[in-house]
């Protein structure tokens, strides 16, 4: 006796839609994520370059104690 029945061609293709619209949806989201994730390394970049160069001015600046 089988377990499961087989299902019919339209509820097999449904399934395949489904399973294809959930695919795509996980894709969009990963790009939106790496997309993310590089925008803030470089915002991160960004900020170290101007703490460094403000860093640099001071201890250049005469009194600055540093």
């Amino acid at each position: 006796m089988l377990r499961f029945a087989r299902t019919a061609p339209s509820a097999h293709r449904a399934a395949q839609a489904r399973l294809g619209a959930a695919r795509r949806r996980f894709d969009l989201s990963t790009i939106a994520l790496r997309k993310a994730a590089l925008d803030h390394v470089e915002g991160e970049i960004l900020v170290s370059a101007a703490l460094r160069a403000t860093l640099a001015r001071l201890a250049g600046s005469p009194g600055s104690g540093l």
